[in-house]
């Protein structure tokens, strides 16, 4: 289980960049601050050239009063340095705002972890997660729809086993060992 200690550790990993929605974050984590919460944001990852989201991450939190709950703790190659992030996280959250985003290979990492996901409708990732069912999915660019998920997760057990344990069958199912047994016998049955 997770979100059984204080504060809630929330994690993003992957690209500092805005289409990644890490503004919408911050503000969620105001909103979840200010509503009592006790809960902290860890970003783990690289920043985009040219791009000055971490700058901003930082100027928004301090106006909304959660600079002392955000920590950017820089780039960490996959492997066991990244992998301790998962661990110690609560919920994944990837915020995506770009109708464009392909679906993210940390939130298959974040699965295996046993981490309960929270990601928005853009892109591929509706494609591959069901809400309700392996992660819970809210409105792009909407901080309150990330909040009350957020909020939901941290409240309830039993949703957050049935994320936990529909997300580790999902990314059980999505390794390049599974994904090439199953072309395989595709294009077996296809040339028979």
């Amino acid at each position: 289980d997770t979100c059984t200690q204080r504060p809630v550790h929330l994690l993003y990993t992957g690209r500092m960049a805005h289409a990644k929605g890490l503004l919408q974050m911050v503000e969620a984590l105001a909103l979840l601050v200010n509503s009592g919460e006790d809960v902290v944001l860890d970003l783990v990852g690289w920043p985009e050239k040219g791009d000055p989201i971490l700058d901003e991450v930082q100027a928004l939190a301090g106006q909304k009063g959660v600079a002392s709950c955000v920590f950017y703790h820089g780039y960490k190659p996959v492997g066991p340095e990244l992998f301790a992030y998962y661990k110690k996280a609560d919920i994944y959250v990837i915020a995506s705002t770009s109708d464009f985003e392909g679906f993210p290979r940390t939130v298959w990492e974040a699965m295996a972890h046993s981490l309960p996901v929270v990601a928005t409708r853009v892109g591929s990732i509706p494609l591959f997660l069901s809400d309700r069912e392996n992660a819970l999915l809210a409105d792009p660019r909407s901080a309150e729809a990330l909040a009350r998920a957020i909020s939901e997760l941290a409240a309830s057990r039993d949703l957050r086993h049935t994320m936990i344990r529909n997300g580790q069958a999902l990314a059980r199912s999505n390794t390049l060992e599974y994904r090439a047994k199953e072309i395989i016998e595709q294009l077996s049955e296809w040339l028979l």
